[in-house]
């Protein structure tokens, strides 16, 4: 791979928005094949005090909104990626193909989400409703586990 600044600033761009058909739209795939360790994108956006749908949590009382890619981050127990909130990086945790969906666990960022959802991504640690890290599941998560099997 060339080291040189535009190939970087490429592969930087070499993701793309689009609709995963799901109950919740919107997802990340990326252009290129990725490895775990790649930096996979650098993001900006407006520093803001408000939970907002599609931003993410910087800080304690900060989150990060109008991104180009990373507010649209797919969710999964067993992300392929990570955000490093401080450095402002999507970073791969495994390798991903050409064409792969991008995830994140919500709850690896985000205290409080903007909407707690049911999850269905299928990994064999799926926590089955999802949740900030510092939030119980509500009345729709209590509801919903409830008619779950017992696994």
């Amino acid at each position: 791979m060339s080291t040189n600044r535009e190939s970087l600033a490429s592969e930087d761009e070499a993701l793309e928005v689009l609709d995963t058909s799901s109950e919740h739209g919107l997802g990340v795939k990326t252009l290129v094949a990725r490895r775990a360790g790649d930096v996979v994108h650098h993001f900006t956006g407006l520093i803001t005090p408000e939970l907002r749908l599609h931003s993410l949590q910087v800080t304690e009382t900060l989150h990060i909104a109008d991104t180009k890619y990373i507010g649209y981050l797919s969710h999964a127990c067993d992300p392929n990626c990570r955000l490093d909130m401080s450095r402002f990086e999507l970073q791969a945790l495994k390798d991903v193909e050409a064409g792969g969906l991008l995830t994140i666990d919500y709850a690896a960022t985000e205290d409080v989400l903007y909407r707690q959802f049911a999850c269905h991504c299928g990994a064999s640690i799926c926590r089955r409703w999802i949740t900030g890290r510092s939030e119980g599941a509500n009345a729709e998560g209590r509801a919903y586990l409830a008619t779950l099997d017992p696994a």
